[in-house]
């Protein structure tokens, strides 16, 4: 009998032996049900062994296999067991991650008769009836067959007689049902009329499709300015990719993406197209899954955990956006999609596509040391010219004068929204912040009203009137009394999105408008869809929104786009926050004059001249010299990999011991650099004392010869109360 090694979905770094039994066929990548303890469990099959490794007590049977094609194909575990390995994560979290949660198993309790051959005369003759329906089927009946016969009721005290005799014996029958499954025509049919493409998109076409006819590992980087016609050349590439017989993949970072793009994939490809997001219901994400592994959805979009998707033969990944910070995974298993998107596509031999109009510097650093090609779009694809960027110094007194304490909107943008509204044209008002205000501040005493759960201050959000954490969900009522100091003296400080809508209402009181931000999203799941739909066709004139409305739409009425604040993503303690801030403005500005319409950009700012909000304005190639070279000498990627332990404990006390144990039990290795531990800029989070340790590769070092070591040390001196995790290449230094 052939053994399995299983990876379940719990966090231990370890795999489970189990036996096959003969009427199942397993294969690696198989999803199967076992017994765990007094329960079972669903996990997947990692390796098949002649051998127990386990030689320890009974080794008991898988239960059952979820049909008989393996759901995760050999690119897929390569790419898990790869993950494992450089996120130093269990193979369970890893496969948790992977397996959609609503792959499922059944049960049924099938009746089998065990008496052997007796004769009808020893059998009580009020069980007879029974007793022979049930003898008369070697494999047995479940329950609900024989309760047809014999009624529901009236099977409990024969069939408990029955057992109790040992005449026959209950089973427990697992089994997985599988979607009705129905299949793509062989060659999708575009319902969109094809674009005629510029110079610059057909020199990136022919590079694509000769590269996806050679069948190996090739990734581009396709840095497009806005409104180039990124999405044109993706199209073309999957259509070159189908047509040689092969799947492909596109990734977008966040939802408010998704719509959009599985609008323009739909025309194309039709049937063909499987849709993977978190959007989706308990039947229908499992019913996507399989239509990949069966190769009868050819196309599949989604975000993030899309990436996992079961292709049979994978040729092309797109990753649309490839900048954006969503693509980085938190939690349990902080992964970065991106870069595991090329770790996929090497082992497939596809081709990577990575598309943004302000690439990552990470990926400028690939094309700079031949790892990546380079495609160029340098032109807006309707021949329209980028719209003009200027800056609004806030720190202007006349400005100030004439907005007030705690207005919001400077003179020159509200100027511009006049004159563009009375064109009959749109506005786009852009603030990273959602809330009417961040904070409420005693001007007496200074003292913030602040989450008594985590370090941070409680927001006012008007329309719900309640005071709320945007971390762990504390809320409570507003104040007018400063607690500390017992006076009358709160007032707002710090702009939000509801305190601009309001405030823009009241200057363009008969404009068609609406907001969006998470918090308008999270109350009406289909609000998202309807508001960029009526925007995209002009049933309103003014947007409010967060990042969400920043980058990958086309809004084809769109003239102006005001930044009423440059700064909020500014001055965080974060080496990228002047890398994300210019990538913002310069994907917020790109959404206005579309379609050969004239555009321009207003950017409110504190800080014209600094070098992120100069360069929005002016060339991106200063930028980015200028953010390479501040991260060449200061050791930060891409130059440098680096690695984050995070810390946590109910009890300061008890954190800030360990701290003290844990950086005195360092060693020095020649790798790698410790910084701290020290407190976590975010303190205090739901209740929990946090602190970082910042693992820095030092030059011409390996990181990850040194983590698994290192790891294991951090562990061996925590208590029961001590949190540890770790993230590699983090994203988040909050």
């Amino acid at each position: 009998m052939p053994f399995a090694q299983v990876a379940l979905p719990i966090p231990k770094r370890t795999l489970f032996t189990y036996a096959i039994p003969d009427h199942l066929v397993v294969e690696p990548g198989s999803v199967v049900l076992v017994p765990v303890g007094r329960g079972h469990r669903t996990g997947v099959v990692w390796e098949i062994v002649e051998q127990p490794t386990w030689k320890e007590g009974v080794i008991l049977e898988i239960l059952a296999s979820h049909g008989d094609l393996p759901l995760l194909g050999a690119d897929l575990l390569f790419l898990l067991d790869w993950m494992s390995r450089y996120y130093l994560a269990s193979i369970g979290t890893v496969a948790s991650a992977a397996l959609p949660g609503e792959i499922a198993f059944q049960s049924r309790i099938r009746v089998r008769w065990c008496g052997g051959e007796i004769e009808p005369e020893e059998i009580p003759e009020r069980l007879r009836s029974v007793a022979e329906r049930i003898r008369r089927r070697k494999e047995g009946l479940s329950l609900d067959t024989l309760a047809q016969t014999f009624g529901r009721q009236a099977l409990v005290a024969p069939l408990r007689a029955l057992t109790e005799r040992g005449l026959i014996r209950r089973e427990t029958i697992w089994h997985a049902p599988l979607p009705d499954l129905k299949p793509a025509p062989s060659v999708p049919v575009s319902h969109a009329a094809p674009l005629e493409l510029t110079d610059e998109q057909q020199v990136c076409v022919t590079r694509l499709q000769d590269a996806l006819a050679n069948r190996s590992y090739a990734p581009f980087l396709l840095e497009g300015v806005t409104g180039s016609g990124k999405t044109e050349l993706y199209l073309r590439a999957i259509e070159r990719c189908l047509a040689l017989g092969r799947q492909a993949l596109v990734l977008v970072p966040e939802i408010s993406l998704t719509a959009q793009m599985i609008q323009r994939l739909q025309r194309h490809f039709a049937d063909s197209l499987a849709v993977l997001h978190s959007g989706l219901t308990v039947a229908q994400r499992p019913r996507e899954w399989w239509r990949i592994r069966h190769g009868l959805a050819r196309v599949a979009v989604g975000a993030r955990s899309a990436l996992f998707a079961p292709f049979v033969d994978l040729g092309l990944v797109i990753v649309d956006e490839e900048h954006d910070p969503s693509y980085k995974q938190e939690g349990s298993l902080p992964y970065q999609a991106r870069d595991m998107a090329a770790v996929r596509a090497r082992k497939c031999a596809a081709v990577l596509i990575l598309g943004s109009a302000t690439p990552s510097l990470e990926s400028l650093a690939n094309v700079q040391a031949g790892r990546y090609g380079h495609l160029r779009l340098t032109r807006r694809a309707g021949g329209g010219a980028p719209p003009r960027v200027e800056a609004i110094h806030l720190g202007d007194p006349e400005f100030r004068r004439q907005m007030g304490k705690d207005g919001l909107i400077a003179p020159p943008l509200r100027q511009a929204m006049a004159e563009t509204l009375a064109a009959g044209r749109q506005v786009l008002l852009f603030l990273n912040r959602r809330g009417f205000a961040p904070s409420l501040l005693c001007y007496r005493c200074g003292q913030a009203i602040t989450c008594p759960h985590c370090s941070v201050t409680l927001t006012l959000h008007k329309n719900r009137s309640r005071l709320l954490c945007h971390y762990c969900d504390f809320s409570r009522d507003p104040l007018d009394i400063c607690p500390s100091c017992g006076q009358l003296s709160l007032y707002h400080f710090g702009p939000g999105t509801q305190r601009l809508e309001e405030e823009t209402r009241a200057m363009f009181p008969d404009a068609r408008m609406a907001r969006l931000d998470r918090d308008t999203v999270s109350a009406n799941a289909h609000l998202l869809d309807e508001t960029l739909e009526a925007f995209r066709d002009g049933r309103l004139d003014i947007l409010v929104g967060t990042q969400m409305v920043s980058k990958g739409h086309h809004f084809p009425g769109l003239a102006l786009v005001g930044v009423v604040q440059a700064e909020t993503t500014l001055h965080q303690p974060d080496f990228r926050a002047a890398e994300r801030t210019h990538q913002l403005l310069v994907q917020v500005a790109g959404r206005a004059g579309r379609e050969s319409q004239d555009g321009r950009a207003l950017v409110q700012t504190l800080d014209p001249d600094h070098h992120a909000v100069a360069a929005a304005l002016g060339k991106r190639s200063d930028f980015v010299a200028q953010e390479m070279a501040f991260r060449q000498q200061a050791g930060y990627p891409p130059f440098r990999r680096l690695a984050l332990l995070r810390i946590s404990s109910g009890m300061q006390a008890e954190g800030e011991g360990y701290c003290r144990v844990l950086r005195a039990a360092l060693p020095e290795v020649p790798e790698v650099l410790f910084l701290g531990p020290a407190p976590a800029p975010l303190f205090k989070l739901c209740n929990r004392h946090r602190w970082q340790l910042l693992i820095k590769e030092r030059e011409g070092g390996r990181l990850h010869r040194a983590l698994p070591g290192l790891i294991a040390l951090a562990e061996r001196l925590a208590g029961p109360r001590i949190r540890l995790e770790i993230d590699v290449d983090p994203q988040i230094f909050l």
